[in-house]
């Protein structure tokens, strides 16, 4: 079968398509239509189907595989995908499902060995006591969950690879800037982004959660730190007011979601951290994609910008 890499505009095309990001929409003139992302087990494409039939409506969900037809279109400069037909697939269909799903570059299993060896590399007890309880209650969808919906580390087990990769980049930072709190350090990456457990639905047809779309990761984070220091009885330590901090500022700016801007030392690194393993991760993918010598399409995470891929 085919992939989308093998299509120009213009040509008719059939591909096997794990659809996900599915939005129903309506025309100027009121016709309903979606507007998804497709993969095809390597590439993503933007697709829409146009003239929307409500028995198509009801079979659409996210992180299904459907074999769909249509024509590949030139828009913007990047391939569309204009859907006129779909199927659910079946038995029949000889694909390997895995294939259309991403995965960690680590296996699951290794990762869970490697985060707890970090957990465990906490020696001051408030700040072990409080990782210790949320890991063990949120164990299972923190080693599956991605971290996104689709900007970075959007596949099976990807919110335990960003932390994971997190933890790896602190060492240097830890290393060469004595003056930093290494327990302090270790307990915010590992807890940055634990809210993403309730903010998404899950690694399959990822999707925000009622919780995720009214409260945010950054909020149900902090609250869940909250939670476990009255449950251990240390609700006033500063172990606990700097882990939260570390939570509501690891975004960097208001502009960018964070209640606050980071006033510890900590909380500074782990911004960074985030700030350049989302950034990198994404422009990894893109890459991967693009022909030495040539440019990326324009990244959303870079403000639209292209990168060129040197001869090297």
């Amino acid at each position: 079968m085919k992939k989308i890499k093998d299509f120009n505009p213009g040509d008719e095309a059939s591909l096997y398509l794990r659809f996900s990001d599915i939005q129903f929409r309506k025309t100027q003139a009121n016709a309903d239509y979606a507007s998804m992302l497709g993969f095809d087990g390597t590439d993503l494409i933007d697709v829409k189907m146009w003239s929307l039939k409500e028995e198509e409506k009801e079979i659409l969900k996210n992180g299904e595989i459907y074999l769909a037809s249509g024509r590949m279109k030139d828009y913007q400069g990047k391939m569309q995908f204009n859907v006129v037909n779909i199927r659910e697939i079946t038995s029949e269909d000889d694909i390997v499902m895995e294939e259309f799903f991403e995965y960690a570059p680590l296996k699951k299993t290794d990762l869970e060995k490697l985060i707890i060896g970090y957990i465990q590399k906490i020696e001051n007890k408030n700040l072990f006591e409080i990782v210790n309880y949320i890991f063990k209650k949120y164990h299972k969808a923190f080693f599956l969950h991605p971290a996104a919906m689709t900007m970075h580390h959007n596949y099976y087990s990807g919110l335990a690879y960003h932390t994971y990769t997190m933890l790896r980049l602190s060492e240097a930072y830890l290393d060469i800037y004595e003056f930093l709190n290494k327990d302090l350090v270790y307990a915010g990456i590992l807890l940055h982004d634990i809210g993403k457990v309730i903010e998404l639905s899950g690694p399959k047809g990822t999707e925000y959660t009622k919780e995720g779309n009214l409260l945010g990761h950054i909020f149900i984070g902090s609250s869940e730190i909250s939670k476990a220091a009255e449950a251990l009885g240390i609700e006033e330590t500063d172990e606990v007011i700097s882990l939260i901090h570390i939570i509501l500022s690891h975004h960097g700016k208001l502009e960018f979601g964070s209640p606050k801007e980071p006033m510890i030392a900590e909380a500074v690194l782990i911004h960074y951290l985030d700030l350049t393993d989302s950034r990198l991760a994404s422009l990894e993918k893109d890459l991967e994609k693009t022909e030495a010598g040539g440019f990326t399409e324009p990244l959303i995470s870079f403000d639209r910008r292209n990168f060129y891929k040197p001869k090297i």
